[in-house]
């Protein structure tokens, strides 16, 4: 059977539009909702993610303000950004974008954050509501994953509580930023979850837990990690991997870089092509799953739709309203 699509950028323009309207109701009342990503150094990585972010606020009618300081700057003058950024009301939500480089601790400005203002669920405070299920706001990619996930049950005209509760759920991958909140999410749900890396895999014991999933949550970094093979008949499979390989035009395999020889046929990739592919082999399983997110398209296209949504519910609260 071929996979139902479960498309990511069309559920992330009915979220869009769903929080234009917010938007346009607290701009009504008085708010500024706006978002401030703080950037310690030059990481590549970090530069990138901000220009994304601050397009989005552009396109979303946010707030953005961007705070960038030198990497020799110590974390008493991170901090003292950080508690700038806490006292300002044009900034309902705060975005530590990492690494920092080593001098700078993590833990230390992330706990200087405003846990009413941390919308992407850094702080302990909010890891532990999360944990109690208490409302807190959501990590912004595994908040995603359940906004397709309880889009998709609801199209398939199904209830979302009845479709979870006691369903196997299998996570692959452990993160602290996706794998481990993904998993509390699910577990707040009362759905089996199940959750496996590297050192399942290290045993040989993957499969054993993917092929009994019904809803599979792949976020382990590692290109096509899970084949048709890997997957129960029928199992909803939701992608969140973004792998950027390169792909021999002799055989077909996927490789890390053009400056090797393919892994497979020992074929030069100088002139290959790169293409972006998930954790999950897309063409293989859509011909087992029932459902599938596409990479991209998928997760990814929502999970900005989320990081949005935290900032109006910050927005609100800080208002009462909420």
């Amino acid at each position: 059977m071929a996979a139902k699509i479960i498309d990511g950028k069309a559920i992330a323009d009915e979220v869009r539009a769903e929080l234009a309207r917010e938007l346009e109701e607290l701009t009504t009342a008085g708010a500024q909702p706006g978002i401030a990503t703080l950037m310690v150094g030059e990481d590549f990585g970090a530069g990138m993610y901000r220009g994304a972010v601050e397009k989005f606020c552009g396109e979303m009618g946010l707030g953005y303000r961007s705070e960038a300081l030198p990497a020799d700057a110590n974390e008493e003058q991170v901090v003292a950004v950080v508690k700038a950024l806490n006292a300002d009301p044009a900034v309902s939500g705060i975005l530590p974008l990492r690494p920092f480089p080593a001098h700078v601790s993590d833990s230390i400005v992330i706990n200087s954050i405003d846990p009413g203002k941390d919308v992407d669920c850094f702080h302990p405070s909010n890891m532990g509501r999360l944990t109690l299920g208490e409302p807190t706001f959501p990590p912004a990619t595994p908040a995603a994953c359940m906004e397709l996930l309880e889009r998709y049950l609801r199209s398939e005209g199904l209830d979302v509580t009845d479709a979870l509760e006691g369903a196997e759920v299998c996570v692959v991958g452990h993160s602290n930023t996706v794998g481990k909140p993904l998993a509390l999410l699910l577990l707040n749900r009362n759905a089996t979850t199940t959750v496996t890396h590297v050192y399942t895999s290290n045993r040989g014991n993957l499969e054993k837990h993917t092929q009994v999933a019904d809803y599979l949550v792949v976020a382990a970094g590692v290109p096509h990690l899970i084949g048709a093979d890997s997957v129960k008949e029928g199992a909803v499979v939701l992608d969140v991997g973004i792998n950027r390989v390169v792909v021999c035009p002799n055989c077909g395999a996927l490789n890390r870089s053009k400056k090797d020889l393919c892994r497979v046929c020992g074929t030069d990739l100088a002139e290959a092509q790169n293409k972006m592919v998930g954790d999950v082999d897309f063409d293989a399983v859509s011909e087992k799953a029932a459902a599938i997110t596409p990479v991209p398209g998928g997760v990814g296209a929502v999970t900005n739709m989320m990081l949005a949504r935290n900032t109006l519910r910050a927005a609100h609260l800080r208002l009462g309203q909420k």
